[in-house]
């Protein structure tokens, strides 16, 4: 089986910071790493290559920087790298990413693609089913786990309520979403092949970048460490409690509310309910 891998490199999300004028992430001087779930995607794919043989290769897009998480892989057992880089591929979206990608992979050739569920740096989960839709093949989101079997490979996916069962026959791109699976135990290789480093030759130019880029960033800003909450007294009866959400919604309030300030319309819901 020949497995290729889609990795990342994303910021250390402690040092992130945001240049106001572009609205885009700064990446200079941001130590960088590999994106979580590409992390447990490289593992996945070590695993079944230790169950069923073949090759794993790691493919990325980036600057020249982006090669260390390639060459991370290789060091965990990856038999080959490669690295989309072109100033010509700057500033692309998720479309012109997956495109981008997914013409990369065709022409690479593989059975079977991994990738992250999303990446820490925009959480869209949109890349890898777009390298399913380009490459025409089916592409599963949110799966924690894959086993194999006599009928092909068994896929696991996380609805949050339910987990549903998959089997898959024929080339698919699946994306992983439990970053636990980072945490394997692997083989540290001293000596790793070079990684191969691609242009963008192979691609249509309107295709790829900001040429290929429909989406444009309108504003980024960073989430402060405090969050808003409600707070409910479970002593309160019924009626006060629905006041108390009422009023006061999932916003804090400076001011508190008692049982003296019940409002007309809970009374009413509490009026439908013990009707009930």
């Amino acid at each position: 089986m020949k497995i290729i891998v889609c990795v990342k490199q994303v910021p250390d999300t402690a040092e992130v910071k945001i240049d106001p004028v572009t609205n885009n992430l700064v990446r200079e001087g941001v130590p960088g790493i590999m994106n979580p779930y590409d992390e447990a995607a490289v593992m996945m794919a070590l695993r079944l290559k230790e169950q069923t043989g073949g090759t794993v290769s790691v493919l990325s897009m980036g600057p020249e920087q982006a090669g260390r998480e390639i060459e991370n892989a290789l060091h965990r057992g990856a038999d080959e790298g490669y690295l989309l880089c072109d100033r010509r591929l700057g500033g692309a979206d998720t479309l012109a990413t997956g495109y981008t990608l997914a013409e990369t992979i065709r022409r690479l050739g593989c059975d079977l693609v991994l990738c992250g569920n999303e990446a820490v740096d925009g959480c869209t989960g949109q890349v890898g089913p777009l390298i399913g839709e380009f490459l025409q093949i089916p592409a599963m989101t949110y799966i924690t786990d894959m086993k194999i079997e006599q009928e092909g490979l068994r896929c696991y996916r996380d609805t949050g309520k339910y987990v549903e069962v998959y089997q898959i026959n024929g080339p698919a791109v699946v994306c992983i979403s439990n970053k636990q699976l980072a945490d394997g135990p692997y083989d540290f290789r001293e000596k790793i092949p070079a990684v191969h480093v691609l242009d963008a030759g192979h691609l249509e130019e309107e295709k790829i970048g900001r040429k290929g880029s429909p989406t444009r960033v309108a504003a980024i800003s960073a989430r402060g460490r405090e969050q808003n909450y409600l707070k409910v007294d479970y002593h309160w009866d019924c009626e006060t409690r629905i006041a108390y959400i009422m009023n006061g919604g999932l916003e804090k309030k400076k001011k508190n509310l008692n049982r003296e300030n019940k409002t007309s319309q809970a009374g009413l819901i509490m009026d439908a309910i013990m009707k009930k």
